[in-house]
């Protein structure tokens, strides 16, 4: 499983440093613009730039990883290159769980790295113009006008990591299982990927729908995050293993 893990992992490293040097560009160009605010009145629109850009790139950036973990997926499956992988003496259930594996991992460390720059960022941001606790008074306007009540605090936070993991692990599951699907089953038919995609809305649907289930009264957010957190990992699971069966039996040589 380490070797294949590598494997992955060595297919999307290009993506990824591409992501990180132009993170670096945005950071270096909001940092510059942010210490020369005193000495040049003109830089508060080049600090709104660079905001706005590191916004995109961590929001693009992170949905790119798990474009490309689908994409590797569906090449593998349908070119004579990728379908080599299928010839070596693993079993479907460790090829998929390496691309899960892989992508997982990936997800978190890119959403931890976005989201610990970004609380640097706007921390200096507020230091810098000596309106630091401003910005947990817009934090907390802007979460009660969306009505959420999400606890500002470490568990709170941690849960919400957790459970961000989960759905896009989930998300990533039923792409697999829509993709590979439209390869094995429905290889050669017409309007294929279109019925691919619409197994993804559905079975995406459904998870949303199972999750509704378990919103039990009284439950603080703590609580039914992580229960929702768990209805996705075990929904994950489930697709996985459909998805590495339907493997085994359509596409291993």
């Amino acid at each position: 499983m380490g070797k294949l893990l590598k494997y992955e992992l060595r297919k999307t490293w290009m993506a990824k440093l591409i992501i990180l040097g132009l993170a670096a560009v945005a950071e270096l160009v909001f940092l510059g613009a942010l210490f020369l605010r005193n000495s040049s009145g003109n830089t508060d629109e080049t600090i709104g730039i660079s905001i706005f850009l590191l916004a995109f790139i961590a929001i693009g950036g992170i949905m790119m990883i798990g474009i490309q973990s689908v994409l590797t997926l569906h090449r593998d499956m349908n070119t004579k290159q990728g379908y080599m992988l299928y010839m070596t003496p693993r079993n479907s259930y460790q090829i998929l769980g390496a691309k899960l594996m892989e992508n997982g991992l990936s997800i978190f460390l890119g959403g931890a790295f976005f989201f610990l720059l970004a609380m640097l960022d706007v921390t200096l941001l507020f230091s810098r113009l000596g309106q630091l606790e401003l910005l947990w008074q817009t934090v907390r306007q802007f979460l009660t006008a969306f009505g959420r009540e999400i606890p500002l605090n470490t568990a709170g936070v941690l849960c919400l990591v957790v459970n961000l993991l989960a759905s896009w692990l989930a998300a990533v599951s039923i792409a697999y299982l829509a993709d590979i699907i439209s390869a094995a089953l429905l290889n050669g038919r017409k309007f294929n990927g279109f019925v691919a995609f619409l197994l993804f809305i559905a079975l995406s649907a459904l998870l949303g729908w199972i999750q509704g289930l378990f919103r039990f009264r009284g439950m603080d957010f703590n609580g039914v995050v992580l229960i929702q957190s768990a209805v996705a990992l075990a929904y994950a699971g489930i697709m996985y293993f459909v998805s590495a069966y339907i493997m085994d039996h359509y596409l291993s040589v």
